[in-house]
């Protein structure tokens, strides 16, 4: 599948009366920066006992590179953005279906909605492509953590590196065996940081 990776905005709702967007749930893409940039940081070769320190968050990466750090490593990506990618078609289809056949809709507004959701068939696919490389990402890092029993990240506290956290705090726990970790927010040196610490490592 040819994927083509760019922002396209927040969840879009849709209805007769036209279009709107939540802007409380915005595109994974806009994550990607910072979760390539973690990756790039802990995927090393490491000799014990001794603390990595890297800059994250000082540059944004071109969409390209965002996709072959994921891609130069073992991942799902291609298998999740497939998979993905064919159920976000398959709900839009479902969603016009439901349209066409709506009692409670006059012809003329069965027309509109199905115009809406037609119009909104590509960023809603794009929107799932973007989502499909975050989650791959973050599957990526997990298991980042856990093969090289990385103890603790501390990150600049931005609402971008705790979002990507929490989703690694996930993924860290639907992995096999499950590992638990802890996130604290605190003031080091006159800056607020973020530490995921992950219990049970040595």
């Amino acid at each position: 599948m040819d994927v083509t990776l760019k922002y396209v905005g927040p969840k879009a709702l849709f209805s007769v009366t036209g279009i709107c967007f939540d802007n409380s749930k915005e595109d994974k893409f806009i994550y990607l920066s910072v979760l390539a940039e973690l990756i790039e940081a802990l995927d090393h070769e490491y000799t014990s006992d001794q603390c990595y320190v890297v800059e994250t968050g000082s540059k944004l990466l071109d969409e390209n590179i965002l996709l072959d750090i994921i891609r130069k490593r073992p991942s799902t990506l291609d298998e999740q953005i497939e998979y993905w990618a064919g159920k976000t078609a398959e709900d839009i289809d479902d969603d016009i279906k439901r349209a066409q056949s709506n009692p409670l809709l006059n012809p003329e507004e069965r027309d509109v909605l199905k115009n809406n959701l037609e119009i909104l068939r590509p960023y809603r696919m794009q929107r799932s492509i973007n989502k499909s490389i975050y989650y791959a990402g973050v599957t990526l890092l997990a298991s980042i953590i856990k093969r090289d029993n990385i103890q603790y990240i501390v990150t600049p506290m931005y609402p971008k590196f705790l979002h990507v956290l929490h989703s690694v705090q996930g993924a860290l726990r639907a992995i096999h065996p499950p590992l638990d970790s802890t996130i604290d927010i605190y003031e080091d040196q006159g800056h607020l940081v973020i530490k995921l610490k992950i219990l049970g490592s040595r």
